[in-house]
């Protein structure tokens, strides 16, 4: 009898040599981050955007709540004759 894990070894190792060979990764460039110093030129911009998101945030808080009592109105168990 011959011994066959000598020959299955031995295709195995074909095998990985035979793999396509691994592209490099690009080189990843990496930039410093310098903590800057608030710009006074900014912050009545910044003030002003902050006033404003707030300003919609609470507009859409009324409009969430306008259309929640709409649809609490069309409820099937709602009747419009004990509301007026």
């Amino acid at each position: 009898m011959t011994n066959r894990t000598c020959g299955h070894g031995h295709q195995n190792r074909h095998k990985i040599t035979q793999v396509r060979p691994v592209t490099p990764e690009p080189p990843v460039h990496r930039w410093p981050h310098e903590i800057q110093a608030p710009c006074p030129e900014r912050e009545p911009v910044i003030h002003y955007i902050q006033c404003s998101l707030s300003y919609q945030n609470q507009l859409l808080a009324e409009i969430k709540t306008l259309l929640e009592q709409l649809t609490a109105m069309e409820q099937p168990g709602h009747s419009e004759k004990n509301s007026g």
